[in-house]
């Protein structure tokens, strides 16, 4: 006779913490695609020590079959999110399972009563914190290794156990991959970006220091809102959590990989670009201390690939070549940093004009997220 699942609430310090962390290291055992989170970091998220929670709520929960850890799950309520685009809708995240048919069911079961007590109506998911953060389960590209922590790793069983539980597909969103030996952006483009550029009136200004890209934080954060405001998934961000996103930045990237566009000394554009560190952090293990993050900094400058996830330009500038003008500048970025190949993520089905421009760049969608959905009244 199978056991009974049982949901456990975790709580920072506890054992039920520790099988929360825990149980993606069995889950992925030996996966050489799956890149781990810092505990540390999970453990300050369980804490309630991220700024999402100082507008929202959300609880933290493990299933267990006897003593067995089988899954587990973040469950969220965007408050902010919810007032903002008038919507009732919870969210889960950091789902972690094993082939578990069962076992997934009566956390979801679980999940969606944790949702319609609080008045909630839809549950979506895997979806967290803000538009920076990586959405979906893995459903295409189980061959290719994850984009860091930003766009996760799934084994194919995921995507089959949520829709065995009842959840249809809400919005794809995909990962290409630009060859930097192949990749060349036809000459009529790049003529006419450059064309764009001098016609607007746009400069794309040189980020050489942690100075000025400090100088420019708050004009990026103020900028994402207010380019990404005609979206069905953008909130706009607080100042803590744009300080926050700022702050990683700092520690990940080089300044030369930031690229802005200016029109009239205004930022209208951005690029967030990032050496892609996902062999430093299997090697980390989940765990983080002085040797590692110096071998992370080596990792920074001996990489040959990077990693794209952030792009704004306000919707103005899209059609009359602003989107050209960020596009030819990636492509300048490959060529002077000497770069194998270079991913960008969490690209929305739903945005045409970037997935048609993506094309262009001469990339392909090699990875597919799934965003999921299911309608609880």
């Amino acid at each position: 006779m199978t056991e009974a699942v049982q949901i456990e609430h975790v709580k920072p310090g506890t054992q039920a913490e520790k099988e929360f962390l825990q149980l993606p290291f069995t889950v992925y055992k030996d996966n050489p695609h799956y890149v781990p989170w810092f505990n540390r970091t999970i453990k300050k998220i369980i804490s309630k020590n991220h700024p999402f929670f100082e507008h929202s709520e959300g609880e933290f929960f493990i299933a267990k079959r006897k003593e067995e850890t089988v899954g587990r799950m973040a469950l969220l309520e965007p408050k902010k999110f919810n007032e903002y685009q008038n919507k009732r809708d919870a969210r889960f995240y950091f789902f972690e399972i094993k082939d578990d048919l069962g076992a997934a069911r009566e956390l979801f079961t679980f999940a969606e009563e944790w949702a319609m007590k609080r008045g909630l109506d839809r549950l979506i998911g895997p979806q967290g914190f803000s538009g920076f953060t990586g959405a979906g389960i893995l459903i295409d590209g189980f061959d290719q290794p994850a984009a860091m922590t930003m766009m996760n790793y799934h084994l194919p069983y995921y995507h089959e156990l949520l829709e065995s539980t009842g959840f249809v597909k809400y919005k794809d969103f995909y990962s290409a991959e630009i060859d930097a030996k192949t990749q060349m952006l036809p000459q009529k483009y790049k003529t006419f970006a450059e064309l764009a550029k001098k016609r607007g009136r746009f400069t794309v200004p040189e980020i050489s220091t942690k100075q000025e890209l400090h100088q420019i934080a708050k004009e990026v954060g103020r900028l994402y809102n207010e380019s990404w405001e005609d979206h069905e998934e953008f909130c706009p961000m607080t100042q803590a959590e744009m300080n926050q996103l700022m702050e990683e930045l700092l520690q990940i990237t080089d300044p030369s990989l930031i690229k802005v566009i200016r029109k009239d000394e205004k930022l209208v554009g951005f690029v967030l670009a990032f050496p892609d560190l996902s062999g430093a952090l299997k090697r980390a293990n989940g765990k983080i201390n002085p040797l590692i993050l110096r071998n992370l900094t080596k990792e920074k400058h001996r990489t040959n690939k990077f990693i794209i996830n952030g792009l704004g330009i306000l919707p103005k500038y899209r059609k009359n070549g602003g989107i050209a003008i960020l596009f030819n500048e990636i492509a300048k970025s490959l060529r002077e940093h000497k770069v194998r190949s270079a991913e960008m993520t969490q690209i929305a089905e739903t945005t045409d004009l970037m997935v048609s421009n993506i094309e262009k760049l001469g990339a392909r969608i090699y990875k597919t997220h799934r965003v999921y959905r299911k309608n609880l009244i």
